[in-house]
């Protein structure tokens, strides 16, 4: 195969870093990542691209085709930065812009390096190397709101052969963990406004309906599968405590391993809802933002993928980065490993150990968990019982570095994250190469999909009519 695509994205990797850079500091949050968006699509456009904006009822949503013909290699593209985690990028805690957003998961590297991989294979396709079509998506608020499962719905992956994607972590390694499934909605209870001291009986407390439903699902917790999560948050309790509260509302997520044990706890959840609203004579209004799946990966997209992981190799981190990660390193928490440490298998304790030792990850470690569910919900699962896909993470933060921190955004916005993000482009560009050359592999990966599939269809977690939730955008400004 020619190795045009390679020179490519070496060529250019001052470009792709820039553009990177530019939305790591745009810092957008889902939904509302509109120059994040716009940046990468000009580009593709700019690239001889044909993009379609504004897809699946989103503004920042959109896909973009090269080439023509079978097979479609889909890459995903992900840019929305998370509420509260502006850092500068240095290895101590100093935000660019105090409580605003920031790329505490990586993203700006996540969008951009799928999008060195599309241009890098473009190469190819103008070389005559290859036939067939690359796709990219460029996919908002995965953090949220399941802009994924929209697409999905929308039917923007109904002709994709093969769907490649990969995420910042602090390892090289191929995914095998599912992702857990999850169901995120609102709770909004409605009563009657009175004097809290002097009017007491004629007030009916919305909050008292909140906190009597939090009571139920904690004791609800207890008769739950071991692997299932419930968290809440109270996002309105009312003004003043000498008012009786007529409005409050409270935001769950619910979690478990597999989309049926989500709508049964779900259900039980509306259930104590129900109860909470006939003890406190309110009136609970349920508005439930978003669904998802969880991830199922295809065995022949991995062993692709993994090979070519193992032929790219990690990044080739310098003096200059060892040092940054070594005072960044500094100021995690003295556990912060413990959680991972439980995924690892006994018989691979030992090499994990070693690994994890280690300030920054640069060999392509073995997958580690397969069987088992990561503790957090991905909106790639949705396109997984779509599509066969594969996904892979790319050293890109220090190892041991919590999720959604602002030490991940540091080194999202400087040279360990340009380095696992290119490494990621070179990973994603080969795979799709090597995919658009062997269509029997093609077909391979695809009857493997339907037959994982044949007795287990996707079908969408979102209500008939459900559209995305701009409206709580709207209520938080």
């Amino acid at each position: 195969m020619s190795r045009r695509w390679l020179k490519w994205i070496r060529e250019n990797s001052v470009m792709l870093s820039s553009i990177s850079d530019k939305i790591w500091e745009f810092a957008e949050t889902g939904l509302e990542e509109n120059n994040s968006s716009k940046l990468l699509a000009d580009t593709l456009e700019d690239a001889g691209f044909s993009v379609k904006k504004g897809v699946a009822d989103m503004p920042t949503a959109f896909y973009a085709n090269y080439g023509s013909g079978k097979p479609i290699i889909g890459i995903l593209g992900e840019f929305d930065a998370l509420p509260g985690l502006s850092q500068v990028a240095e290895p101590i805690k100093k935000p660019l812009k105090e409580g605003a957003p920031g790329h505490g998961c990586g993203h700006n590297l996540l969008g951009v390096g799928s999008l060195g991989a599309v241009l890098a294979v473009k190469e190819e396709i103008d070389a005559g190397e290859v036939s067939g079509t690359i796709r990219y998506y460029g996919c908002p608020a995965e953090e949220t709101y399941n802009a994924k499962g929209y697409m999905v719905k929308a039917g923007l992956f109904d002709d994709v052969d093969i769907a490649l994607t990969w995420h910042p972590g602090f390892l090289n390694m191929l995914t095998v963990m599912s992702a857990l499934a999850m169901n995120s909605v609102i709770f909004k209870f409605h009563g009657r406004t009175a004097h809290a001291a002097g009017d007491p009986q004629n007030g009916r407390s919305a909050l008292d309906g909140v906190e009597l439903m939090n009571i139920g699902a904690n004791f609800m917790r207890e008769h739950i599968i071991q692997e299932a999560r419930l968290h809440y948050v109270i996002t309105n309790g009312g003004d003043a405590p000498n008012i009786v509260p007529a409005e409050a509302e409270v935001h769950y997520f619910v979690r478990a391993p597999k989309r049926h044990q989500v709508e049964e706890l779900y259900e039980r959840l509306i259930n104590i809802a129900k109860g909470a609203e006939l003890m406190t004579d309110t009136q609970v209004e349920i508005d439930f933002l978003s669904g998802t799946y969880n991830s199922w990966y295809n065995e022949v997209v991995d062993d692709v993928l993994l090979n070519t992981m193992r032929e790219v190799g990690g990044p080739r981190f310098n003096k200059q980065d060892m040092a940054f990660a070594e005072e960044l390193k500094k100021t995690l928490p003295p556990n912060s490993m413990e959680g991972y440490m439980r995924l690892i298998p006994p018989e691979m304790k030992e090499m994990a150990e070693a690994i994890l030792s280690q300030p920054l990850s640069k060999i392509v470690v073995p997958p580690m968990g397969k069987g088992k569910s990561m503790p957090g919900s991905t909106d790639v699962a949705d396109v997984s019982w779509k599509v066969p896909l594969g996904e892979f993470m790319t050293a890109c933060e220090i190892i041991g570095s919590p999720g959604h921190s602002w030490q991940n955004a540091s080194c999202a916005g400087m040279s360990i994250g340009h380095k696992g993000m290119l490494t990621a482009a070179k990973i994603l560009a080969s795979t799709s190469l090597k995919f658009m050359k062997d269509k029997e592999l093609v077909e391979e990966a695809k009857k493997e999909h339907e037959k994982k599939h044949e007795d287990k269809p996707y079908i969408s977690p979102f209500p008939e009519g459900h559209k995305p939730p701009f409206h709580r955008i709207k209520e938080k400004r």
